[in-house]
Formats: C-alpha cells, sequence, structure tokens
C-alpha cells in the first residue's frame, strides 16, 4: 500500500512501491472458464497499485498521476480496510466506513480520471466490533446510496470491491468471519436487477471488469482474510459466493501459496528452495538500495521484517492434521534439516544469522525488533 500523499510530493520510497515485478508484467494464465468472450487476455497483465487517501482531492490527484506514469498499471485500489491509527487519524483507511458518502464521491471521482484503468476497493466489515455496516456499504458502492438515486446521480463504478471479514477494532485477532463476507456476497448477487437499471455515463464497464459470464456491470466481490492455503481458496469460492479472495499475510509466511492454488495441491518446498526466495528478496533489495552500508543496512531491516512471518510457516511434512490454520501456534519443533529448523525459529537472533548469510556480518551488538511481532503484527499490519 503505497500513500497518496507522500507519492504526490514525489517521496522516493512511495514510488519504490510503483515499480512491477518482472512476473507482474507477463500475461497471466487464465482458465477458458472465466475468460471474458471476445477478449484477448494475453494483452492483460497482473500489476495493480493500492493506495489510502484521507482526502477526496489526494485520491483523485493520485489516481490521475498513477494512470499517466505507470503505463504497466491494471488497476488501482482504494485501501479503505486499513486499520493503522496513522493513516485512520487522519481520515484514510478504515476511517473512511464511518463516511459513506464521502467514500462512494472518491470513488466516483477517482474512476472520472482513472481512463481505462478499473478503480477497486477494499473495505472491512466495520469499525466497531459487533456492529458490521458493510452489508450497507457494499449496497450503496453498488447502486449508489439513497441521495445519489435521488438526484439520479453515477454509482461509484468500482470494478471490485473486496471484504475484509474483521472490523477495525478486531484489527488481526480472532478468525475472519467468512459466513458475513457470504452475506454480503449474496446481496451483491440479488443487486444485479437493480444495478441493471442504473447507466455508468462515467465510463461504460470494460469487459475485463465484469464477472464472469454476467455481462451486467456488476462489481467483482472478492473475499479476504485467513487464507492460508489452495484448500481455504478453493472452499470460500464454493461456498461463501465470492468470486475470488484477497492474500495477504499468507503471501508472507509461504510466498508460493498462489502456486498451490494455480496447481490445486500443497507443496512441501524444501529449506533450499525457501532460502532461494530470502536470495531473491535480498538481490532486489541491493539492486534498489544499493550496496553501501545504507542499502545493506535498509534490505536487512526489510528482509528481518519479512522472516517474522516467514519463521511462522511449518513444513506440510510435519503437520498433523491439514488444511493449516492462521491461529494456530505448533511448538517449537526440530526440521527435517538444521537449515529448516533456523528458518522455523522465532528469535530474532536466528533471523539475523538468516541475514548475514547474504548480507555479511551484522553490526556487533545489532538488536532487532519486529514492527509486527507476534500479536502486536496483528495490531500494525496494514488493511
Amino acid at each position: 500500500m503505497a500513500m497518496g500523499l507522500p507519492l504526490l510530493q514525489s517521496e522516493k520510497p512511495e514510488w519504490a512501491l510503483m515499480k512491477a515485478h518482472q512476473s507482474e508484467l507477463a500475461p497471466p494464465a487464465y482458465n477458458p472458464s472465466i475468460s471474458v468472450l471476445d477478449y484477448d487476455n494475453s494483452k492483460d497483465i497482473r500489476f495493480g497499485a493500492q493506495i489510502a487517501a484521507a482526502k477526496p482531492w489526494i485520491a483523485l490527484k493520485t489516481t490521475e498521476v498513477l494512470t499517466k506514469l505507470c503505463p504497466h498499471l491494471r488497476a488501482i485500489d482504494l485501501n479503505s480496510g486499513c486499520p493503522i491509527d496513522l493513516v485512520c487519524r487522519q481520515g484514510g483507511g478504515s476511517a473512511l466506513l464511518d463516511s459513506p458518502a464521502k467514500l462512494e464521491k472518491t470513488l466516483r471521482g477517482m474512476n472520472a480520471v482513472s481512463g481505462e484503468i478499473p478503480i477497486t476497493v477494499k473495505i472491512r466489515m466495520g469499525t466497531k466490533t459487533g456492529q458490521p455496516t458493510a452489508e450497507k456499504l457494499v449496497q450503496r458502492l453498488v447502486i449508489g446510496g439513497q441521495e445519489t438515486q435521488d438526484f439520479n446521480e453515477d454509482p461509484s463504478g468500482v470494478a471490485a470491491i473486496t471484504l475484509h471479514g474483521r472490523s477495525k477494532q478486531q484489527r488481526y485477532t480472532k478468525n475472519a468471519d467468512w459466513s458475513y463476507i457470504a452475506e454480503c456476497a449474496t446481496i451483491v448477487r440479488n443487486l444485479k436487477s437493480a444495478r441493471a437499471g442504473v447507466t455508468d455515463t462515467v465510463r461504460e464497464p470494460d469487459a475485463r471488469d465484469l464477472p464472469a459470464g454476467s455481462g451486467d456491470g456488476l462489481p467483482y466481490f472478492c473475499g479476504n482474510g485467513d487464507v492460508l492455503c489452495h484448500v481455504d481458496y478453493t472452499d470460500h469460492i464454493a461456498h461463501a459466493g465470492v468470486d475470488s479472495c484477497m492474500i495477504a499475510r499468507g503471501a508472507l509466511i509461504k510466498p508460493w501459496i498462489f502456486e498451490e492454488i494455480a496447481t490445486n495441491q500443497y507443496l512441501d518446498k524444501s529449506a533450499s528452495e525457501r532460502l532461494a526466495y530470502i536470495s531473491d528478496f535480498v538481490r532486489h533489495g541491493l539492486e534498489y538500495w544499493g550496496s553501501d552500508e545504507i542499502g545493506v543496512g535498509t534490505t536487512r531491516r526489510f528482509l528481518l521484517e519479512w522472516l517474522s512471518f516467514s519463521c511462522r510457516y511449518v513444513p506440510i511434512g510435519l503437520l498433523e492434521y491439514l488444511p493449516p490454520k492462521f491461529g494456530d501456534r505448533p511448538p517449537a519443533f526440530r526440521g527435517r534439516s538444521d537449515l529448516e529448523t533456523l528458518l522455523s525459529s522465532s528469535n530474532y537472533k536466528d533471523w539475523i544469522k538468516i541475514s548475514e548469510m547474504f548480507l555479511g556480518k551484522a553490526a556487533d551488538g545489532f538488536k532487532f525488533e519486529p514492527k509486527h511481532r507476534s500479536n502486536s503484527y496483528e495490531i500494525e499490519a496494514e488493511g
């Protein structure tokens, strides 16, 4: 996620997030059953940008700038689900959930300046636990609020809505509520007839933005929360009625989760294969930040943050049951090799040792306190 205002202020760290990885520029592999009639998927790419903005003008100007300066951009997502206090206190992230009219107008404006690039949005169940509001917000985003309908204005025009099955207050504690996500998915399906009567005069729907076979301009509806393997993904598609799932922490813990989904099977990655992911991470870090003292230090810091997530992975061959769950807290275990044991350690000193394999010895007395340590990462991690 990139912050809109710093992007407009040309801050280098935020613009670094707008650089596509080589894998994101290759045409995706589509199953024929989800291909859109008469649309050439070979022209498509998989690179999108997620932004946070507290004010409509920031969101619109950021969208306009990204549209002009990022030729490989496939979608722009407004993160209205980020629970971080720093973002919410400014009026962005999950704070937008309490201003539905403002959110709708912001998305409508983003659509007006985005050209052919689809606009999507991510939301949460609500701001307070036990008081969900997403069902009303979803309806507003699909067909417009009452004031929108009264004045015959256009709805938000979003191409997709992603719902995280937790409230802002919950952050990442307890399990995601997929039953509530399923209820909202049903609402979206039931809005088809109402949506059919609304004409998008801002921009006619792009065939790529429509759910497979619908042809009615209804946005994709995606679920988010606790997807850790292909079984979770296929189960939610089948039983929650969502068009797809957004994956966040699951990809930090096991970056090959998308490969598992594509092949519909568990992949028991060896310790050496997992180490190769770390090697690639370090290489990309040094390419961007440089190989001087500052570049090495910055790369090491971000690597250690990632290792604070990836250490939670328990190899498939060692699990007592499947599928694995986010809430599981397995005791310390001995892996099938010393390297596998090291990669599974929750001790920050072992993470530093792993970083030294690629970045050289850390300074004497170097210590690291992860931003997302234990339960704290469940408090501070992004939307």
